[in-house]
């Protein structure tokens, strides 16, 4: 069974009513010209503990309730596409506001909202919406610019355990095993999405949920990575497909105008926690993305690739805001092809570390 997928483009002048239809089409993810090299995944050190590691005939098992319930939800944030090195593309000319263009302010971050309703009936259902931005707050302006309507069979997507230490409804997803013969070399592209959360219980005893989703484009026999889009998300309601729109003032916590973390702050011995290899090579495959953010691909020891996506969540929301939680946090989901380009195994993986002082 294979995913389906439709596009849209509209307008929202309020959130009770729609009118209109936008003149823009959605876009595509920044095409990505990776390098090969052939890496290997080493044993893990026998210190740290195992990682949440689950096999082909598991990873096919349909997710639990408690996953479905805690996946599904209306997440508002801001989606980002990037180039190669990973830097943020701008919105184009067409959709900013004149003030912007005015003061020179470069505007890279969608803001977005994901209408996500998981069922053991209809797998996994996502409603992505990009809103037009808007020169503060602007309260009958909040337009929606383009719709995205996907649906991923349960099949294919790979809940992360209660094991794992990551929230309840991370996941890591596919629509479809990789093309790997001359045969397929036109197949339609396979996306591979990771998506890790985490939840921050706050003084008042409220629970804020964040979660960052990272979609990696595959296409042809040697599964090349063409594409990268991300976002990051916070929970605000329960699933009412877009039902209400998110607020037009921006939303909250733009991130891809941030410069991104470098290599060596992921490694090293403060670190504990699940094992970790590290990123794979000489970093030719990996692309560092903003706010912690990165995603990688590798080819692997059983003639596949590995398609890898993390995030490091510091203590605290802000370097001049107080801490919210005891450490920092690194979370990564990791996917594993074989040679014929299908799923083999999936990995996730929490680590943790004491902040600096």
């Amino acid at each position: 069974m294979a995913s389906t997928h439709t596009s849209v483009a509209f307008n929202a002048a309020n959130p009770a009513a729609r009118r209109g239809v936008a003149s823009s089409s959605p876009s595509r993810p920044i095409p990505i010209r990776p390098k090969h090299n052939r890496h290997r995944w080493s044993s893990s050190p026998s210190s740290a503990r195992r990682p949440d590691v689950v096999a082909r005939a598991v990873a096919t098992a349909e997710p639990d309730a408690e996953f479905r319930a805690a996946a599904s939800g209306e997440w508002e944030g801001h989606r980002v596409y990037f180039d190669a090195q990973g830097a943020p593309q701008l919105l184009p000319d067409r959709v900013v506001p004149p003030a912007f263009k005015e003061y020179g302010v470069d505007l890279v971050d969608w803001q977005s909202q994901c209408a996500m309703n998981v069922t053991a009936e209809d797998g996994m259902y996502a409603r992505e919406l990009r809103f037009l931005p808007t020169q503060g707050c602007e309260a009958d302006a909040s337009t929606v610019e383009s719709e995205e309507i996907r649906t991923v069979p349960l099949a294919r997507v790979t809940p992360a355990s209660n094991a794992s230490g990551l929230a309840p409804g991370s996941f890591s997803s596919d629509t479809g095993d990789f093309p790997r013969s001359n045969d397929d070399n036109d197949a339609e592209p396979v996306t591979v999405e990771h998506c890790v959360g985490i939840d921050t219980v706050k003084k008042d005893g409220d629970v804020s949920r964040a979660r960052v989703r990272v979609q990696q484009t595959i296409e042809g026999r040697d599964a090349d990575v063409t594409g990268v889009c991300a976002w990051k998300e916070f929970y605000y309601e329960p699933f009412a497909n877009a039902k209400s729109l998110c607020a037009s003032c921006g939303g909250p916590n733009k991130w891809g105008e941030y410069p991104p973390r470098t290599q060596a702050e992921y490694v090293g011995p403060e670190w504990e926690g699940d094992a970790w290899d590290g990123f794979n090579g000489d970093g030719g495959d990996v692309v560092m993305l903003p706010s912690g953010v990165w995603c990688e691909r590798c080819e692997n020891d059983l003639g596949g690739v590995t398609l890898s996506a993390g995030w490091l969540v510091p203590d605290r929301e802000a370097a001049y805001l107080p801490p919210v939680r005891d450490v920092d946090t690194h979370l990564v989901s990791v996917r594993v092809y074989d040679g014929e380009g299908k799923l083999a195994e999936t990995r996730f993986i929490k680590r943790t570390r004491k902040p600096a002082a």
